[in-house]
């Protein structure tokens, strides 16, 4: 890399004692202009990060309590005494070859909708 003279080669990264005050603020100012942005795209990131885990933490807890509260036999009880439920079964016996009855079962379900009013 070739000197320009506009670095010091005894301490990398530090303007000459030649540049123009106006280049080094620049300079100074670019240089605050991104920590700053880096900084502050740093801490959005965490207050992301903290919102999103609160905020899990916050819908865990109250489907837990909703959950809690919840009596899910009543539940299924008012469901089923609105429902018919129709089952038929049919079971035949038939002999094998050594003489033994062997069931053969078949089975039909239907759930019908509540009857409107």
């Amino acid at each position: 890399m070739a000197d320009d003279g506009k670095w010091d080669t005894a301490r990398a990264g530090e303007p000459a004692d030649n540049d123009a005050p106006h280049e080094r603020s620049e300079r100074g100012l670019s240089d605050l202009v991104k920590r700053a942005m880096a900084a502050g795209l740093d801490v959005a990131s965490r207050s992301k990060d903290d919102i999103v885990r609160v905020a899990a933490s916050e819908i865990a807890s109250e489907m837990r309590s909703w959950l809690d509260h919840m009596d899910v036999q009543s539940e299924i009880a008012k469901v089923l005494a609105k429902m018919v439920v129709e089952v038929k079964a049919e079971i035949r016996f038939r002999p094998k070859e050594d003489g033994t009855l062997v069931p053969e079962a078949t089975t039909d379900l239907k759930v019908k909708p509540p009857a409107k009013p």
